[in-house]
């Protein structure tokens, strides 16, 4: 009997190291893993803190979170509505259904079905050093198991732009968002190396 109990409990711990464990044998990783060391940035290549930032004289740049409705960045969480914006930033506009339009309401909750079956998110936006240049996005998704498989191997218009990687790490789709210099070769590299 107690011999019994001990199978079965090493049966339940390997079945959780497997479960632990993406299909190609890597290790899961936790969306706060998406963030890039300072130490592996290039100068001038930042998280941005804030919303907005003052520049010079009365000037102030706003939009340094890409518009998303977030209030910490990076930013983890399961809220249905960022989930969506989210998405929607990764995969593009979605489309709404044929017929009479829809009222605001109607359009917020056909919206939502973006959030289905994602059990997290993620995003970070970088600034660089000249305000004049493109901000840097990086866009996470934790998909459940049958989600996940379903988006990952969805043809994406990513592939069509070359301003835009995505990776995909376990269940776990990643978009990054950028202008191709040196900021975004750096976020780049990172996240393909948790990719690897």
């Amino acid at each position: 009997m107690i011999h019994a109990l001990i199978i079965a409990t090493s049966v339940l711990i390997a079945t959780a190291a497997v479960q632990n464990v993406q299909s190609v044998g890597r290790p899961l990783v936790a969306l706060r893993e998406l963030t890039v060391p300072q130490q592996r940035r290039p100068a001038g290549c930042a998280v941005s803190r804030s919303a907005t930032v003052r520049l010079d004289g009365n000037r102030v740049q706003s939009g340094l979170w890409a518009g998303l409705p977030i209030d910490t960045n990076p930013w983890i969480g399961t809220d249905r509505h960022v989930i969506a914006a989210i998405r929607e930033r990764m995969n593009g506009p979605v489309l709404t259904p044929d017929g009479p339009p829809l009222t605001a309401r109607q359009l917020s909750q056909y919206r939502l079905q973006l959030a289905d079956g994602v059990e997290e998110a993620y995003a970070a936006v970088y600034r660089q050093s000249d305000p004049a240049q493109e901000l840097i996005a990086v866009y996470g998704l934790r998909f459940s198991r049958a989600e996940g498989a379903a988006e990952r191997s969805s043809p994406s218009r990513a592939s069509e732009n070359p301003r835009v990687i995505r990776l995909a790490i376990g269940s776990v789709v990643v978009v990054l968002h950028g202008d191709g210099g040196q900021c975004f070769q750096a976020v780049s590299a990172y996240l393909k190396s948790l990719a690897q």
